[in-house]
């Protein structure tokens, strides 16, 4: 396996891992009382590969790190291994539709957001493990978890985006010079 390959995985390893670290380092609580702020910045990688990388691939990582997701911070498996794929293929047809520009990625990373908060609320209320009114749900985990990944998108859309147009710049040419 060549560097070039490699790097994405990585990348998405970082990403997984910084999230899970988020809330050690930045007290969220100081910000935002009595509310649930969950960073879900890889799925913005996950969207932003499937948009300006390839959508299968995209999809394939959302498998994978939806497994690891599940292995590693839920008791149940198969929440986010089914989230994140699905989620990955809907931004990819979304974006065949919609004008490819930044704005448009904003807003539907932020619904893709929306989308998995509201699949994990409502299977895990269907359960019984979570006992919360969807207002509550709405203003106290909704709204912050969006607000908190909206500010890490505005900061890193555009170095993310030049980074995964770079390494689709560089395959494209490697297969290129193959054929």
């Amino acid at each position: 396996m060549s560097i070039k390959k490699a790097i994405l995985p990585l990348l998405l390893l970082l990403v997984f891992v910084l999230e899970s670290m988020f809330s050690t380092f930045v007290p969220t609580s100081l910000f935002w009382k009595n509310t649930v702020v969950a960073p879900h910045f890889l799925m913005i990688v996950l969207c932003f590969i499937t948009i300006y990388y390839n959508s299968v691939q995209g999809i394939y990582y959302g498998l994978l790190f939806g497994f690891l997701f599940d292995m590693v911070h839920t008791e149940l498996v198969g929440v986010y291994i089914f989230a994140y794929p699905i989620l990955a293929y809907l931004v990819y047809h979304a974006m065949r539709i919609l004008q490819l520009n930044l704005f448009i990625v904003f807003c539907i990373v932020l619904a893709s957001i929306a989308a998995l908060e509201y699949y994990v609320y409502g299977f895990l209320t269907l359960i019984g493990r979570v006992q919360m009114p969807a207002h509550i749900f709405f203003t106290d985990r909704l709204l912050p978890t969006l607000l908190l990944n909206g500010i890490f998108l505005l900061l890193f859309c555009f170095p993310l985006r030049r980074y995964i147009l770079r390494l689709s710049e560089a395959m494209e040419e490697k297969e290129k010079r193959i054929f």
